[in-house]
């Protein structure tokens, strides 16, 4: 990418993971490296999109010592999690859905945030994860 559309980008606040990339053949490419790597499965207001929800979801990560950049954010169907996570080398894997289970010591499963801001009883387990998630950063 040039680095004058990088620059524009960076100027906007525009995630790198927005940024439109050629597509390369996967077989290919080096794992994407983050610190942070949140997946959502289905939800009505995304993470993955500006709003309340996505700031929300930044203040609890900003919370255990997270910074945007350190964050990636992904939608993946329930069932193609495990592909959608082998694209990216991450120090740690936040789902956001309790159904979806990985057994594994980087995983981390909670509550959606747009059902944290609907619950406020809800912060406190979602705490306990990211204080977990914080100890796996460290």
């Amino acid at each position: 990418m040039s680095t004058h559309r990088a620059h524009y980008l960076n100027a906007l606040d525009i995630p790198e993971y927005l940024y439109a990339t050629k597509s390369v053949d996967a077989s290919n490419s080096q794992p994407i490296q983050t610190r942070c790597l949140v997946v959502e499965t289905q939800c009505a207001k995304s993470i993955c999109e500006p709003g309340e929800v996505q700031d929300f979801l930044y203040k609890m990560l900003s919370a255990v010592g997270l910074a945007k950049k350190d964050v990636i954010c992904i939608k993946s169907q329930s069932d193609a999690v495990l592909q959608e996570i082998s694209k990216y080398n991450a120090q740690t894997i936040l789902l956001m859905d309790t159904k979806v289970s990985l057994v594994k010591d980087k995983f981390f499963s909670m509550r959606h945030p747009s059902d944290v801001l609907k619950n406020e009883q809800l912060k406190r387990e979602a705490w306990e994860v990211l204080k977990q998630v914080k100890a796996c950063l460290k």
